[in-house]
């Protein structure tokens, strides 16, 4: 064999692998394979103009179904909704304006669906956001707690009624970041820095880590709460991290075995949103959560007391 040829080989050969092995992952990743039409449901979706919401928005209006998009921006909203009708001309696309850093914004926002919307089937939190610089609410708490968890909280807290005359379903977007994580009573709702060599945003894994305690509260009180991670996922969702051109090239093996596309991600989001099923031994409060479109079993060790007081904290944190 020339060399010449087997220069030419060898990175066909290693682009045909990577190629196998990154199809191989999306296999695992899973799929909803159920199209069955969602004619006259109703689901609300936070932060549905982009990302996971967006691509969640379009599947469920792709199966007729009316979907309110839950928006901070009114102009973003419009815009996602061309781009979805670019895709089908199926379901109901209604946008109206939430702030979830904002808790006069929240409660104008749970009027509204109240008033407009009563019977609504899903109500899936999905907005969240990462920051590398402090940053703040309206209620001036740091926005992992007061956005990520607070915000969320006061929504279903709003509309609890409805939920429970409609039998509504309560999608909670977590992370498995939660297993990394840990509440922080003393220092609940503030800013703190990185501790030095922390590799992760430790503000936003303890935000992902009330979610699912949030979950699993509310499913001791008798809702319907199905609680996802859906995978790491190629979004703006880290848009002020910045990330440098060599940032790509050190972090390539790690697109190539983890990265999902926003459609793969919301998979999980739609799984729960339409499919899937809490059992007795499967379901928040013994430490299930959807990845891969399929219950799995959380590693975290959740402590009845830290929920208990959590649920008591976010109480105090809405009518401080």
């Amino acid at each position: 064999m020339s060399a010449s040829l087997l220069y030419l080989l060898v990175p066909v050969g290693v682009g045909a692998s990577l190629y196998v092995i990154r199809k191989l992952r999306e296999l695992q990743w899973g799929w909803v394979r159920n199209t069955a039409p969602l004619r006259g449901k109703v689901f609300i979706i936070t932060g549905a103009n982009t990302g996971l919401g967006y691509e969640t928005a379009r599947a469920l209006a792709a199966r007729q179904a009316t979907v309110i998009m839950a928006c901070r921006s009114m102009e973003r909203a419009g815009e996602a909704i061309r781009r979805i009708r670019q895709h089908t001309p199926e379901g109901e696309l209604i946008p109206i304006e939430l702030d979830l850093a904002s808790f006069a914004s929240v409660r104008d926002f749970s009027e509204a669906i109240k008033s407009r919307y009563p019977s609504f089937d899903c109500l899936i939190n999905n907005a969240g956001l990462a920051m590398q610089t402090p940053t703040f609410t309206k209620e001036n708490y740091e926005v992992h707690y007061g956005v990520n968890h607070l915000g969320h909280f006061l929504l279903v807290d709003l509309l609890k009624d409805n939920i429970r005359a409609n039998a509504a379903r309560i999608v909670i977007v977590s992370s498995k970041m939660h297993e990394r994580a840990k509440i922080d009573f003393d220092n609940l709702g503030k800013w703190v820095d990185r501790a030095r060599g922390e590799r992760t945003n430790s503000l936003y894994n303890n935000s992902k880590l009330m979610n699912f305690y949030h979950a699993r509260e509310l499913y001791k009180q008798g809702y319907n709460v199905h609680v996802l991670c859906p995978g790491l996922c190629h979004t703006d969702f880290f848009r002020s991290y910045n990330p440098k051109w060599y940032h790509y090239v050190l972090f390539s093996p790690i697109v190539l075995l983890f990265l999902r596309s926003a459609r793969q991600g919301a998979q999980n989001i739609i799984y729960a949103a339409t499919d899937n099923v809490n059992t007795e031994e499967k379901n928040p409060v013994t430490g299930y959560f959807v990845t891969n479109v399929k219950q799995t079993k959380s590693k975290m060790k959740f402590d009845e007391e830290t929920s208990e007081r959590l649920w008591r904290e976010s109480v105090k944190a809405l009518n401080a």
